[in-house]
């Protein structure tokens, strides 16, 4: 099945803390989503498929396209739950790089790193939200016969 959403809104203006701000490559972070896991409520080992693709749009919001697998047990609960809108909404998991300036006792947040997307029952940001779902037909070479 394939879901497609805005997975973070746009940048925080200047912002120093956790939340992506005008200072990150939004840009670049989302075109850098292609592989990354897709999970379930940010349960590590609940693996439902991987984003397809990543991008920006002209607000600077985070948008992905990905697939969950529904040749596995997870994710055919999954694409279900999308189906039934028991899961409509997106969460981006990243790790913040956070160091303490020596001189101020100020913690700066050096880099944000993109660990996976989970698909949520709801989303923290109220605009990262499944927009739009598809089934697709899966991968089944079992189907294949010798003609």
């Amino acid at each position: 099945m394939l879901v497609c959403g805005e997975i973070n809104p746009p940048p925080v203006a200047s912002h120093e803390g956790v939340f992506m701000s005008d200072k990150d490559d939004l840009s670049g972070k989302a075109k850098a989503l292609k592989g990354t896991p897709l999970r379930v409520e940010h349960n590590n080992n609940i693996h439902v498929g991987e984003v397809l693709q990543g991008w920006t749009d002209s607000r600077g919001a985070m948008w992905a396209l990905a697939e969950i697998d529904m040749s596995t047990p997870h994710g055919a609960m999954t694409a279900a739950a999308v189906e039934k809108g028991n899961f409509a909404g997106f969460s981006l998991g990243y790790l913040s790089k956070v160091r303490r300036d020596i001189k101020t006792g100020r913690l700066n947040v050096e880099e944000k790193n993109i660990m996976e997307l989970s698909i949520v029952k709801e989303g923290f940001h109220p605009t990262c939200k499944i927009t739009a779902a598809s089934r697709r037909q899966p991968k089944a070479p079992f189907l294949k016969r010798r003609c």
